[in-house]
């Protein structure tokens, strides 16, 4: 344990980048947006155990201030119910408030008791919050369960600028949870036809511009209605499914897609997981916490935001977690075996 305490995994940098002095280009303006999509009678997120649907805005609260803290800018938090949010914003102080955009009403057509139900509805928010960029401005779309921990690559961002769209790839994630055969699958399902080098985009960050985003959507909506008629055969529910399938559209027509985990902008880390070493991710500006959502929504009532504690904390569940990674694997397998008619490892 006390190994995992030393400095080097102990407290991650928050301060903003500095540009050098002789540099005179201009910084690349992006705007953070999160969806907090409020339905009481859907079925939530698997990976969400609270009942209180406030908890998504407590994890969104905890990212404003942390990308404000490494001196980014403030969060937009769009959602279906404004007015509930801004009453339940006014129990925060107003330093840390998000900003809160009203969606217009959703076109999609889903059953409310579908998995991740509320994710879906990051399309619109994607086509709604396009519409209000400026000129040269890049959409930064984020999970709630999100932290900052560092500032952006400018250079990366500028490149992101020049192509219009940088996307985390998770294949190597997904292929080896669930296998390549069944994942390239369902993304040809949903795409409506062969891929020529299927990938599975992670739905937590998502960098792009209007005009990207213009090409995106269209694509986007057809492959939500192909996701939504195979939906009961498909391994995975959820925005990422149809997104995926649109970018893997788009780059098979010549697209170029940024992958921003290889510059490790974005990292997802699950408590225990050694999949990368916990110092890979201390790197990363940002880090996806789906198994942390609890201790983020903690965050956000604490009076003063820190990283180094919240770190701290991310080293000692990782520690303690990685006893029982190997188990949870091992249950996943046999769950998978039996889906699939095949024996478990």
């Amino acid at each position: 344990m006390s190994a995992f305490l030393r400095r080097d995994l102990d407290e991650p940098s928050c301060r903003q980048a500095v540009p050098s002095s002789g540099s005179a280009r201009h910084r690349v303006g992006i705007v953070p947006c999160a969806l907090v999509f409020i339905e009481t009678d859907g079925t939530g997120s698997p990976n969400c155990t609270r009942a209180d649907p406030f908890c998504y805005l407590e994890q969104a609260i905890t990212l404003n201030r942390s990308l404000m803290a490494v001196g980014l800018p403030r969060l937009t938090v769009a959602t279906n119910v404004a007015g509930q949010i801004e009453q339940y914003l006014t129990k925060i102080d107003s330093d840390s408030r998000p900003r809160v955009l009203q969606l217009s009403p959703s076109r999609l057509t889903l059953q409310k008791m579908t998995r991740f139900y509320s994710a879906h509805f990051k399309l619109d928010m994607m086509e709604q919050v396009a519409a209000t960029l400026r000129e040269g401005e890049l959409l930064m779309l984020l999970d709630t369960d999100m932290l900052a921990l560092r500032a952006l690559d400018e250079e990366l961002l500028r490149r992101c600028q020049m192509l219009g769209v940088g996307a985390f790839d998770i294949s190597d994630q997904e292929f080896s949870a669930y296998g390549d055969a069944r994942v390239i699958g369902d993304l040809e399902t949903v795409a409506g036809k062969a891929l020529r080098n299927p990938r599975w985009f992670g739905g937590e960050v998502l960098l792009a511009s209007t005009a990207f985003i213009n090409e995106l959507v269209p694509y986007a909506h057809a492959c939500f209605e192909r996701y939504r008629l195979a939906i009961d055969e498909l391994n995975h529910n959820g925005d990422e499914a149809f997104i995926s399938a649109a970018l893997n559209l788009l780059a098979d027509e010549g697209h170029q897609i940024i992958d921003l985990g290889a510059h490790r902008l974005v990292g997802r880390h699950w408590s225990g997981n050694t999949h990368r070493d916990l110092r890979w991710f201390k790197g990363c500006s940002l880090l996806h916490l789906p198994g942390c959502k609890r201790m983020l929504e903690r965050e956000a009532h604490r009076h003063a935001f820190s990283a180094e504690r919240v770190w701290r904390n991310l080293v000692l569940r990782h520690e303690l977690n990685r006893t029982v990674w190997p188990l949870r694997q091992w249950v996943r397998s046999r769950a998978r075996s039996r889906h699939d008619g095949t024996p478990a490892a």
